[in-house]
C-alpha cells in the first residue's frame, strides 16, 4: 500500500474527518467535510462561495486543530520581515508537538522512515526531526525567519499574491465559517475573508473530495500594521479532512532524504504529485502540498521508489490506530541473561480505565506476547515482565508494539542498538 495512503488512513482512525462530496448523503458520525468541487466560478468574484461548505470535526478530535489555530497569529504576513518569537509562542508550538508525535498517522510515518533507513528512530529523535523539518527558522533569497510551518499552515505574502497556504482547516476558517480574527487588533475586519474566483481542477478532479485546486482572495490579517491586505492566489491546492498532523506526516516522509518516499501519491481513487520544496540546507520544509495528477491507474508511480520494496509488490506496515495506553520505557538489556527478565513498561495516558485481557505486545520479529489480567486506570502505569520464548528485545536495536483486541497497533516505539548497549539500563521512549 502507498505510504501516503497508509498515512491518510491512520490519520482518518485518529483527528482526520472524511471528505465527502457536497450532495453526498451520508454525514458520518466521525467528522466530515462538504466539499464543492465544482470547475465554475467564472472570472467574477464570489464572496458567498463556499468550497468547504460544511465541516463537522467531533470535540475528541478538535485538540490539534486548535492548537494548530493557536499558533496561526504568531507569524509576520511579510515573508521578508524578520519574525519576533516569544517564549508564549515557543511554548505553542512544542505543546502542538506533543501532541501530535503520538499520533497515528505520526507512528506510521515514523515506522516508514525507520523501517527504509534501517536505523530506528526514538520519540526524541523523532520530535526533533518535526522540530527541524516545520519550526526551525531560516533566511532565504533575501527573505528572513521562514518555517514550513508558517508557509504550509498559515500563508504569507510575496507583493500582491499568496504565497503557500496548504492547510485546508485555515482556508474554512478563513472563509467565514468561523472567525480567526482578534476584533481588538484589527477593527473593521469581516468575517469572510476568502472570495472564491474559479475552480482550477483537471478533468476528473471534481469526483475526488479529498483535494482541491482553486483561485481566491485572501484578505490577509497584517497585525503589526493593524490591517487586512488583499492578497490573490492565483491557483493553490490542498488536501481536505487530513489533521495537521496527518498533512506533517506526509510532509516529513516526503522529506527525509533518508527514506526515499515515492514523488507521487495514491491516496483514495486519485494520484498526486507530492510537490515539495527544501531550504538551501535540506534540513527544512519551504513549502509542501498535492498536484492532482488524475485517477489512478492510469501510469505506474513515477520517482523515489524505495529498494526494500516494488511497484508490483506493495509493502503493508500495520494498521495504527491512536490509543491512550503508550509504551513509556522498556529494559530490553537486563544485566545477566535477557531471556526472562526482560520489561516494558505501559502507561494509561486517558481518563478511562482500559482492561488489557487480549492484547498483545510484539517485536520486530512479530513474536508476540499477550497480556493478561491488567486493567490500567487512568494515569496508571503498570511494568510488564516479558517470559521466556515470547517478545525478544533484540540488542541490536529493534521495535515494540502494542496491539488491541482488534488487531491494531496502538503505539509503536523503536529504539537503537546504542541504546540497547547500556546494560542494566531502563530505555525511556
Amino acid at each position: 500500500m502507498d505510504i501516503y495512503q497508509q498515512i491518510w488512513d491512520a490519520d482518518q482512525t485518529g483527528n482526520g474527518v472524511k471528505p465527502i462530496l457536497a450532495g453526498a448523503d451520508e454525514a458520518p458520525t466521525s467528522g466530515f467535510v462538504r466539499v464543492l468541487n465544482t470547475k465554475e466560478g467564472g472570472e467574477q468574484p464570489t464572496a458567498d462561495l463556499k468550497v468547504l461548505s460544511e465541516v463537522v470535526i467531533p470535540p475528541h478530535k478538535q485538540t490539534t486543530y486548535d492548537l494548530a489555530r493557536a499558533l496561526f497569529d504568531n507569524y509576520m504576513l511579510d515573508e521578508r520581515e524578520a519574525e519576533i518569537e516569544t517564549p508564549a509562542e515557543r511554548a505553542e508550538v512544542h505543546e502542538l508537538l506533543e501532541a501530535i508525535v503520538d499520533t497515528a498517522p505520526m507512528q506510521v510515518a515514523r515506522a516508514y522512515i525507520s523501517d527504509e533507513t534501517g536505523t530506528p528512530v526514538s520519540r526524541d529523535r523523532w520530535y526533533a526531526t518535526l522540530t527541524e523539518q516545520w519550526f526551525r527558522r531560516f533566511s532565504q533569497s533575501g527573505d528572513r525567519d521562514l518555517s514550513g510551518f508558517e508557509h504550509v499552515f498559515v500563508g504569507e505574502q510575496e507583493g500582491p499574491k499568496v504565497q503557500g497556504y496548504h492547510f485546508w482547516y485555515k482556508y474554512y476558517l478563513d472563509d467565514g465559517l468561523a472567525s480567526l480574527i482578534d476584533r481588538n487588533r484589527l477593527p473593521g475586519f469581516r468575517d469572510d475573508r476568502i472570495v472564491y474566483l474559479r475552480g482550477q481542477y483537471k478533468d476528473g478532479q471534481e469526483q475526488f473530495p479529498e483535494s482541491v485546486t482553486i483561485s481566491y482572495r485572501w484578505d490577509a490579517p497584517d497585525y503589526e500594521a493593524g490591517a487586512i491586505r488583499p492578497l490573490t492566489k492565483p491557483i493553490g491546492g490542498f488536501f481536505v479532512g487530513c489533521s495537521v498532523e496527518g498533512l506533517m506526516a506526509m510532509g516529513a516522509v516526503r522529506a527525509h532524504r533518508g527514506a526515499r518516499a515515492p514523488k507521487e501519491a495514491v491516496i483514495n481513487g486519485a494520484r498526486y504529485d507530492m510537490k515539495l520544496f527544501l531550504d538551501q540546507s535540506e534540513r527544512s520544509v519551504r513549502t509542501f502540498y498535492p498536484a492532482y495528477l488524475g485517477p489512478a491507474g492510469e501510469r505506474p508511480i513515477a520517482g523515489g521508489t524505495s529498494t526494500r520494496g516494488s511497484d508490483d509488490v506493495p509493502r503493508d506496515t500495520p494498521r495504527l490506530v491512536s490509543g491512550p495506553i503508550k509504551i513509556v520505557a522498556a529494559l530490553v538489556n537486563p544485566m545477566g541473561p535477557d531471556e526472562g527478565n526482560e520489561t516494558v513498561t505501559l502507561v494509561n495516558t486517558g481518563i478511562e480505565a482500559i482492561p488489557l485481557d487480549g492484547w498483545f505486545l510484539v517485536d520486530k520479529m512479530s513474536n508476540r506476547f499477550g497480556i493478561k489480567e491488567v486493567t490500567l486506570g487512568p494515569g496508571m502505569a503498570t511494568t510488564i515482565l516479558l517470559p521466556r520464548h515470547s517478545v525478544q528485545l533484540s540488542n541490536k536495536g529493534g521495535e515494540i508494539r502494542l496491539v488491541d483486541r482488534a488487531g491494531s497497533t496502538t503505539h509503536l516505539v523503536t529504539y537503537s542498538r546504542a541504546q540497547a548497549k547500556r546494560q542494566g539500563e531502563t530505555i525511556i521512549f
